[in-house]
């Protein structure tokens, strides 16, 4: 890394010229950043997790339009520090020094074996120490993780928003520490009982493993006055003897709120 006479070379880090548009800073960025990603580097993490997080710093920089102008400008020191000169109250710069953060929002995943190709899946297999390709190398076991819901909510569909503890590596790559991650589920109406929500990739990370899965299994909880049998709804009531003998009207509820009036014709000889 070349560092100018006003602090780090940002688009050297990136591998760009002060030209590049901000379709090249993506490509840029995409390279660098699984290049040196830590988790990919694992037998060489301290060194490639400082390079990674230049890279993210440099990205955050570049494709900022003010920031970039600024940094054209006055450089990291002047961006970091304040425009020289200025008496006004000087508007710092601070990288939040997170590149997971950056890699996160760039690619909607964390996960960064998500996005290798073929081509570099053997060099990667290699930090792994496996012999192949990258579809050889095992995965986490999967975390399943019961999720009970009223038959109102499976009925009519239901957004629910689940914490869930995972293992996580810390920055050295090597140990890893219980985290907690948020999901959003989307349950669509008369989900199936045991139905599977799957969040590919996002579950426990370890040594020499790709992450597992986290797999969300809906249950229904017991109601008291129905009952479900795969996509049928049983319903039980309570009637008095004459009732059975001489028919009736029942009112149900359902589970959407609406009043069905049931009539009771036929002389009711035992209990379903």
């Amino acid at each position: 890394m070349r560092i100018v006479n006003k602090g780090a070379d940002y688009y050297l880090i990136l591998g760009v010229t002060e030209s590049a548009t901000l379709h090249d800073l993506h490509k840029a960025y995409r390279r660098e950043a699984l290049r040196y990603h830590p988790l990919i580097n694992k037998d060489k993490c301290e060194d490639t997790f400082e390079q990674f997080k230049w890279i993210s710093e440099a990205y955050e920089v570049l494709k900022n339009p003010i920031l970039r102008a600024r940094y054209d400008q006055y450089g990291e020191v002047g961006l970091k520090n304040g425009i020289p000169g200025d008496v006004r109250k000087p508007v710092k710069f601070i990288y939040h020094d997170d590149p997971y953060k950056t890699f996160q929002e760039y690619f909607g995943d964390w996960n960064p074996f998500k996005e290798i190709d073929n081509k570099i899946a053997f060099e990667i297999s290699q930090n792994f120490s496996f012999s192949g390709c990258c579809s050889h190398v095992k995965k986490a076991d999967p975390a399943i993780v019961p999720l009970q819901l009223t038959l109102e909510e499976i009925y009519n569909g239901c957004l629910k928003k689940v914490s869930v503890d995972y293992k996580a590596f810390d920055k050295d790559c090597q140990t890893t520490n219980i985290k907690k991650k948020s999901f959003t589920l989307v349950v669509q109406p008369g989900f199936k009982e045991k139905g599977r929500l799957i969040f590919s990739g996002e579950g426990n990370q370890g040594a020499n493993v790709l992450p597992g899965d986290i797999i969300f299994e809906v249950t229904a909880l017991e109601h008291p006055f129905f009952r479900r049998e795969g996509l049928d709804l049983y319903h039980t009531e309570k009637i008095h003897v004459g009732q059975a003998l001489l028919g009736c009207v029942v009112d149900i509820q359902t589970l959407d709120n609406r009043l069905l009036h049931v009539p009771i014709s036929n002389v009711i000889r035992q209990v379903i």
